[in-house]
């Protein structure tokens, strides 16, 4: 029966008229209350509110791709925990699916002996006996060219796996891992395309720790990442300092997934006192807002060995979004805001 001939309910027709308004504008999650249309409940926070994200989960859950590298037969045991820490992480791994590239010395899963539910959404992608994180990049950014814009990817690693740095490496695995793998970033708004614990503008854009969520819209404009380095060992800035205050050689991984002038970044991490180099912490205070989300003046290296004011200036950053995407950033930019917070970068706009 149509809403003119049956008997009047008013709950019932409320909320048929809500579907159907739900159904016009293509998402459940659009009929909220959003006064100026800009995503934000006029108070300039992003809104993601309780009905979105009920709808979304009903959406296709997240491909997870996994860097796993293990140097020996011996490291096997110590590596496997790494990987059940991180992928016992993974919210309800039925809806999900988690594909590796084990570079080194394991070359069969079963020896992972992960859980039914996770052995069962899990496959291997390939065996390398050696390789850099570019050989992961490149198939998450292969399958992200072929399929739905809007489909989630997360990119992880087993980090830790090499050396603990002291405990660094774990402290910082854990912290990014669940960034990523978080409700926050796995319904992040339309406002972000990709979303980790922490986003950095200095000494160049990257996440410390190289983990994150992202559409796959976003990443289908990205450079191969089996380019990638090559490309920015080649950059007016590739002389200007080590490889990781530069985001070149190894590094350029890092430095891969911000690299884009529509990059529209989120980050989850409140604390003020952390925002580049080893997390003080594994666990944090998560609330998702654009990033970079502090003031300029926040984002300070701890290195000495890079430059200040490396990753400060807004022609170096225009300069490299042209030699790599021959563009410039929209006005919506991030940048924008952020670098014109100095004055000192008012005047170089060419």
């Amino acid at each position: 029966p149509s809403l003119l001939t049956e008997s009047p309910n008013p709950f019932r027709i409320a909320m048929r008229l809500w579907f159907l308004c739900a159904v016009a504008l293509g998402s459940l999650g659009s009929c909220h209350r959003d006064d100026d249309g800009d995503g934000t409940d006029g108070t300039g926070l992003l809104q993601i509110d309780e009905k979105t994200q009920k709808a979304r989960k009903s959406a296709p859950g997240a491909v997870i791709f996994y860097n796993l590298f293990i140097k020996t037969k011996k490291d096997i045991p110590r590596v496997r925990k790494i990987v059940h820490e991180q992928l016992n992480l993974v919210d309800h791994p039925l809806d999900k699916e988690i594909r590796i590239n084990s570079i080194g010395a394991l070359k069969d899963l079963s020896r992972l002996k992960l859980s039914k539910q996770l052995a069962e959404r899990t496959k291997l992608i390939a065996h390398y006996d050696q390789g850099f994180e570019e050989l992961t990049l490149h198939d998450l950014w292969s399958f992200c060219k072929g399929t739905d814009p809007q489909q989630f990817v997360v990119y992880l690693h087993s980090k830790g796996s090499f050396h603990s740095w002291k405990g660094r490496n774990g402290r910082q695995r854990y912290y990014v891992t669940s960034g990523a793998l978080s409700q926050e970033c796995m319904h992040m708004p339309k406002q972000c395309n990709v979303c980790s614990s922490r986003m950095t503008p200095v000494p160049h854009p990257h996440t410390p720790g190289n983990m994150w969520a992202a559409r796959c819209g976003y990443i289908a404009k990205l450079i191969d990442p089996k380019d990638f380095r090559k490309l920015m060992n080649s950059t007016a800035l590739a002389s200007h300092g080590p490889p990781w205050c530069i985001g070149r050689e190894r590094f350029s991984n890092e430095h891969w997934v911000n690299s884009h002038p529509d990059c529209a970044p989120c980050d989850l991490d409140t604390n003020q006192s952390y925002v580049v180099g080893p997390a003080p912490s594994s666990t944090f205070d998560k609330k998702l807002e654009k990033a970079p989300r502090f003031a300029m003046s926040q984002y300070t290296m701890r290195s000495k060995k890079c430059d200040s004011e490396t990753g400060r200036s807004l022609a170096e950053r225009l300069s490299e979004y042209r030699y790599l995407y021959s563009r410039d950033p929209d006005e919506d930019w991030w940048g924008w805001r952020h670098f014109l917070q100095n004055s000192s970068n008012s005047a170089k706009l060419t």
